[in-house]
């Protein structure tokens, strides 16, 4: 018997051929069995299959899932301290921009228990012999800013700042004297600031870390001037957006003791000063404290602002102690002042 060669190879092709016929109607089949019978589907393990087949049974298009949503990143926790000293990289402006230091404001009347009719010092040449008119009831205001002269001192980290506060006393009610300016006090500064960020515990931060060098005189001549230079170190902390709290530890560089205009300052203007801001809705409260470590002598001060109209703030401000300028510097004295802010501590 003889076989057709194409005839033997051929049989595997028409055998493959109704194997794949037979599992194209069982495919047919089972869609068939499929449609609407969706319990059919629950044995499939995997996930877009089983929707897959859902759909199906219910004669519904099927839609693949979408992608997951990307991660929205959270936003980073205000900080009052990094927006006035540009710690974050968020809130770096550059330098050479003019911004607010400490508090600018004007008390329209400042009264005083105590008025300094004769200004002393222990050094002989700057005591006057006489008093002079001083009305208990004069005007005060202080001006206050800051620029960056450097960014990133050393690599990225680290700003140095150039800062000036002026802060007058103005017997502007004393019109049988000519209503002069009864003080000036002249205030500039070089300050290199950080940012730490450190976790202080109890929902403390350490936000920064800050040297500086600092000049305070009132630019008179004997025997009403007095001047002094300290060294300083500050630590800035923070509990959230309303809360921030500065210290600030000096050293007084010291003069020759017959060309020191105010002997011994530190025993009245203290050896450190202690900054709380509170902020209360639309209402600031800062506490100031300046002290010796001793705790002898030294200024309390508390100021209290509120809104008036759009940027403009009303503003009360209590002291009590010694230095509440510097030519009062050993006089202690109790004051209440009434006026208005245009920048506050924070």
């Amino acid at each position: 018997m003889s076989f057709d060669k194409n005839q033997t190879t051929g049989r595997p092709r028409l055998a493959a051929l109704q194997q794949g016929a037979g599992a194209l109607g069982l495919a047919v089949l089972s869609a068939g069995a499929l449609a609407g019978n969706p319990g059919a589907c629950a044995a499939i393990a995997d996930n877009t299959e089983r929707l897959a087949c859902y759909d199906e049974s219910v004669g519904r298009p099927h839609q693949e899932a979408p992608p997951p949503a990307a991660a929205v990143p959270l936003a980073r926790e205000p900080s009052a301290l990094s927006k006035r000293w540009e710690l974050d990289a968020e809130d770096k402006r550059g330098t050479f921009l003019i911004t607010p230091y400490k508090p600018t404001y004007i008390l329209l009347g400042r009264w005083t228990n105590s008025a300094n009719r004769m200004p002393t010092s222990p050094n002989p040449a700057n005591a006057l012999n006489e008093p002079v008119d001083v009305d208990p009831v004069e005007a005060k205001y202080q001006i206050s800013f800051k620029t960056k002269l450097w960014e990133g001192l050393v690599g990225r980290h680290g700003d140095l700042w150039l800062g000036y506060t002026q802060q007058s006393n103005w017997q502007v009610y004393n019109k049988s004297f000519s209503s002069p300016f009864r003080e000036t006090g002249y205030e500039p500064e070089l300050m290199a600031v950080f940012r730490t960020n450190l976790d202080a515990g109890l929902g403390f931060k350490v936000k920064m870390l800050s040297v500086g060098l600092n000049h305070q005189s009132n630019g008179r001549g004997q025997p009403l001037s007095r001047s002094w230079n300290r060294i300083y170190a500050q630590a800035g902390f923070e509990y959230g957006d309303s809360f921030s709290l500065l210290f600030k530890p000096w050293y007084r560089i010291p003069e020759k003791s017959g060309a020191d205009d105010n002997p011994h300052i530190t025993d009245y203007m203290g050896n450190f000063e202690l900054v709380a801001h509170y902020k209360f809705g639309k209402h600031s409260f800062t506490a100031l404290g300046r002290s010796t470590f001793e705790f002898k002598r030294g200024l309390v001060q508390v100021d209290w602002s509120y809104p008036l109209y759009q940027k403009l703030r009303g503003y009360l401000q209590l002291t009590t102690g010694h230095g509440e300028s510097l030519i009062d510097y050993n006089q202690h004295q109790n004051t209440l002042g009434i006026g208005v802010m245009l920048t506050d501590w924070m």
